[in-house]
């Protein structure tokens, strides 16, 4: 996930949570002691948030791990970069769908990568 996605993921994620809780943007404000043009900023993913804000955002917004509040960062897989290029000519002659293009590169990708625990 790209900078910008990342900052807008836990944006949504802030927002998402303190819509759900009742909370405006001002009263979240007042329990981190941020602003509330802070908040605003970091729910539309403009602001960069630091570590301290980021635990003080998850416990105001009733978090018990700061994790909860994080979106999950995917792995990016080889297979993404991947331009599929078959040799077996019976499948060649054929189009692969999006989503069996998608297939192939996740196997290739997981076959590429290092197993745990051989060097």
């Amino acid at each position: 996930m790209a900078g910008d996605a990342l900052y807008k993921a836990f944006g949504s994620a802030v927002s998402t949570r303190r819509k759900a809780l009742g909370l405006t943007q001002a009263d979240l404000a007042g329990k981190v002691n941020m602003s509330r043009a802070s908040i605003a900023n970091i729910e539309s993913g403009r602001q960069n948030v630091l570590l301290h804000h980021a635990y003080a955002l998850a416990a105001a917004l009733d978090f018990a791990k700061v994790a909860e509040l994080l979106p999950s960062m995917p792995q990016k897989t080889l297979g993404e970069d991947l331009k599929m290029t078959l040799s077996n000519q019976a499948l060649s002659r054929k189009t692969l769908s999006q989503d069996a293009e998608a297939q192939v590169a996740d196997l290739i990708s997981s076959a590429l990568q290092p197993r745990r625990g051989r060097s």
